[in-house]
């Protein structure tokens, strides 16, 4: 990328009028211009009386207020760069001031465009091309809103607020080092594992090798939080806190945004790339917990899911609802991906035994296709947990008390009574049904899991 550095130090140096207290932009929008036609495939190198009528719309449209939309200023004086060529001038080029310049363009009538080089990145490096467009309006476009300009010379892009799939990046993509990851806007940090922040989430995080405590399965990764290594030797030297890249993996579980994962080449050899680094797609994290890793200090790990592109048909409910036998250890099946099958015919018979109804606040939620209530496993499925995904592990609650009791916001004693833990007060019993019975050992289950991560917080 030495070759795009140069690109964009030659940007950051151009010369421009200034008297208004702000850069002009007649010089930065011919450049966009160019771009954005490189971008299209057009021909490199435009004929003045062509690029004229484009230009000075373009000027008069996206140009400082009050501001002369002369186009023939930057269609000479980009040739003083390295960026722009003037191709048919006969002699010595004026200098880009007063109405001689106009008569000269008439005369000689020369073609002007990006530079050879630089035309052939702009046509077909898209990360290149996004990191000149960012210099130019970062230079030049500072606190202005760009998006119309984009989309007048064809470089609108699709909005990316740096969460899931990057725009023009494939799934697979192998990238050198953690700098070309960066400049890519696949992983926006260039030491930290975890990009994001506790309010927003987790954008990305690195998998390679570097924390002894994680685990990668594939379609399943056991990720170890950040923080409490020594630098020089790797070593986890302290505990770790719930705070930073940590916490905002946490945002994440409660969002369910998607998180970009990259695998590096020092990871697990069967799911790595042999070198560099590698852009594996989305996960979403599912669970976390705080445990003590093989140096003896408290880590904070974090079960990721791939996120499958195919749904598993639902199977069919028999007629007279008779308690399906469900699974002690819920099996793989192979798709795309590997993932845990969870048994359809249990998340129905537990919501139609309590017909849609909420077994914490009795609210039956009617929709215009049915009633809807959600099936809550009390003991989750996955690593670590390792539930059985049978109906006395299953609750059926409305969206709400789904999410809360998932993060332990509410707990269910023995005697079925039901607990806010952010407040204490009691909520009731648990509403039950005969044909449903709950194993309390899945309920003690969660309290004490939740009851540990509590304290560790």
């Amino acid at each position: 990328m030495a070759f795009v550095d140069e690109v964009c130090a030659e940007i950051n140096a151009l010369r421009v009028d200034q008297s208004s207290g702000q850069p002009a932009r007649h010089q930065p929008i011919t450049l966009l211009w160019a771009i954005g036609r490189a971008a299209g495939g057009q021909p490199r190198l435009v004929p003045w009386s062509d690029a004229r009528p484009a230009l000075r719309r373009l000027l008069k449209d996206h140009g400082r207020p009050g501001s002369d939309p002369a186009p023939e200023y930057p269609f000479v004086a980009l040739s003083r760069s390295r960026l722009w060529e003037l191709d048919g001038a006969a002699g010595e080029v004026p200098v880009a001031r007063g109405s001689g310049v106009r008569r000269w363009l008439d005369e000689h009538s020369p073609r002007g465009g990006l530079e050879g080089r630089l035309y052939e990145l702009m046509a077909t490096n898209l990360v290149a091309r996004r990191r000149v467009v960012d210099t130019l309006l970062h230079r030049f476009f500072d606190g202005a809103e760009p998006t119309l300009l984009l989309g007048a010379v064809h470089l609108a892009a699709p909005i990316f607020d740096g969460f899931g799939l990057v725009p023009g990046i494939a799934v697979g993509q192998v990238f050198p080092n953690r700098r070309a990851l960066f400049d890519a806007r696949v992983h926006r940090q260039l030491q930290a594992g975890i990009c994001g922040t506790q309010e927003r989430g987790a954008e990305s995080i690195v998998v390679s090798g570097g924390y002894e405590d994680d685990e990668d399965h594939g379609d399943v990764i056991i990720y170890t939080g950040q923080g409490g290594r020594d630098e020089r030797t790797g070593q986890q030297v302290k505990d770790q806190e719930l705070t930073l890249g940590n916490a905002a993996l946490v945002t994440s579980l409660t969002t369910g945004t998607p998180i970009r994962v990259v695998r590096g080449a020092n990871g697990e050899p069967a799911h790595s790339p042999v070198s560099g680094l590698r852009y594996d797609g989305l996960f979403r994290v599912e669970d976390y917990w705080c445990d003590h890793g093989q140096a003896g200090h408290l880590v904070w790990r974090y079960r990721l899911v791939q996120i499958a592109d195919t749904q598993l048909p639902d199977q069919p409910l028999r007629a007279m609802l008779p308690v399906p036998e469900g699974e002690e250890t819920p099996s793989r099946l192979e798709a795309t991906i590997r993932r845990i099958v969870r048994s359809t015919a249990v998340a129905d018979y537990v919501k139609r035994i309590h017909d849609f109804t909420c077994q914490v606040c009795g609210i039956r939620l009617a929709t215009p296709t049915g009633a809807y209530a959600e099936a809550a496993h009390i003991r989750a499925l996955g690593r670590p947990h390792s539930g059985p995904d049978v109906a006395a592990n299953v609750l059926c609650l409305c969206p709400n008390h789904h999410t809360l009791f998932d993060f332990g916001m509410l707990s269910i004693a023995d005697d079925r009574s039901i607990t806010d833990e952010s407040t204490g007060v009691s909520l009731g019993p648990l509403r039950e049904k005969p044909a449903h019975q709950i194993d309390p050992a899945h309920l003690a289950y969660h309290r004490a899991h939740h009851a540990q991560l509590r304290r560790d917080n």
